[in-house]
């Protein structure tokens, strides 16, 4: 953008306020012959000073810290020069003191984040909230441990976003919780990223701090319950009828691949019947209310018919006007933990391990097609399907037995 004005930067010593060989450096801001002059917070060796050079002799821990200083509100000071030329204000040397010292300096990481979850917010589903309430609150943590209560927007940088992401990776997990993984850490970067997107978008920063990241994910088998296990699931004795209806809800997960989300709301406008007798589930899929829902189908199973059976006339599930009396999402998994225990797993397990079991212990090892597999679990892409037919070292040994089998024979 062309500018018209006359802008400099100076910076000076004050030599009428030195003391023991020490004085306060000054920077002066020049706009059309106006200036004005902000304390750099910083003394220096008056000595060590090259006014002409603009530049501070020596490498004392002082000096360093003085030079960092003056790089810092140079940048301050270009960042309030933009914004205002970007807002079509009119550049005034003041306005450009006023931004730098904080008295006007826009909009901050917390506004950024009341206003996400006061609108856009409202356009998400619970569970992708939730992942941004998640997020926000590390964010909170991040700022408490560098002694801040907020920070404005035009602050953030990739350094800022960098130690956010070592902060992640290193801090102590709270009771009850897991560190974070890499992929973990990635996802809240994800989110982090999104919200500085808006502010951009918005005009509320003039450059994306996230322009030199790199997301890196870390492709890992997905956890998923093999024949055996999933049969020992089915059969573990559990006096808890509470922990009856998780573990009926998992299975019917593994027999279906709905996710929580989906079985808690199941009910029966979405069971249907097709010519032949065929018992289906016709549900959709959506991340936020701007996206337009996909529908899946998926055949009911006799297992999980049998569940279905079971509990269309619980009287949890009829108030609820579900087909299961679900319990809480936090007490489900709470529950899968004694419960993988009690089959003697010896791991540990989520609800959404149920939905990877029917992706590939229950359809693609039996040889169900991955697209159909994709469409069941009501995938936008089959690329995300694919993940699943990459890490069955059993579906691969089935597939290469008639090869090996076949060889014997030419051998014989």
């Amino acid at each position: 953008m062309k500018s018209n004005h006359s802008f400099s930067v100076t910076f000076f010593v004050r030599r009428n306020r030195e003391a023991f060989g020490r004085a306060p450096i000054y920077v002066k801001i020049t706009v059309d012959g106006s200036r004005v002059f902000i304390p750099v917070k910083q003394t220096v060796e008056v000595a060590q000073w090259n006014q002409k050079a603009q530049k501070l002799r020596g490498n004392s821990p002082e000096n360093i810290l003085a030079r960092d200083r003056m790089r810092q509100i140079v940048n301050d000071i270009n960042l309030a020069y933009d914004e205002l030329r970007f807002q079509k204000e009119v550049v005034t040397a003041e306005k450009i003191k006023i931004k730098v010292e904080g008295e006007d300096q826009g909009k901050s990481l917390r506004d950024l984040i009341k206003y996400h979850f006061d609108q856009p917010g409202k356009l998400l589903a619970a569970g992708t909230l939730k992942n941004y309430y998640s997020t926000e609150r590390f964010l909170s943590e991040f700022l408490k441990r560098k002694k801040l209560s907020d920070i404005q927007l035009s602050k953030i940088d990739f350094k800022f976003i960098t130690d956010f992401g070592v902060y992640l990776r290193t801090k102590s997990p709270d009771k009850g919780q897991r560190p974070c993984t890499n992929n973990t850490v990635m996802k809240h970067m994800e989110r982090f990223q999104k919200l500085m997107g808006l502010a951009l978008k918005f005009g509320w920063i003039l450059r994306d701090p996230f322009i030199h990241f790199t997301r890196k994910l870390v492709t890992k088998d997905r956890n998923v319950l093999n024949d055996d296990e999933l049969a020992s699931i089915r059969q573990v004795n559990l006096p808890d009828p509470v922990q009856c209806v998780v573990r009926d809800m998992f299975v019917f997960s593994c027999y279906t691949g709905l996710a929580y989300s989906e079985i808690s709301s199941l009910a029966s406008h979405h069971i249907t019947t097709d010519n032949e007798g065929g018992v289906w589930l016709v549900m959709q899929r959506k991340k936020t209310l701007n996206t337009n829902e996909r529908s899946f189908h998926v055949l009911v199973l006799p297992i999980a018919m049998s569940l279905i059976q079971k509990y269309k006339l619980s009287p949890d599930a009829i108030n609820r006007e579900t087909i299961f009396p679900c319990p809480s999402n936090q007490y489900t998994n709470r529950s899968l933990k004694v419960i993988a225990e009690k089959a003697g797993l010896g791991r540990q397990i989520t609800f959404h391990v149920a939905r990877h079991t029917f992706a590939t212990t229950v359809t693609l090892e039996k040889g169900i097609s991955i697209e159909s597999v994709s469409h069941m679990l009501g995938h936008s892409s089959i690329r995300t399907t694919q993940i699943y037919s990459k890490v069955k070292q059993k579906k691969v040994a089935n597939e290469m037995k008639y090869l090996f089998m076949a060889q014997q024979v030419v051998i014989t």
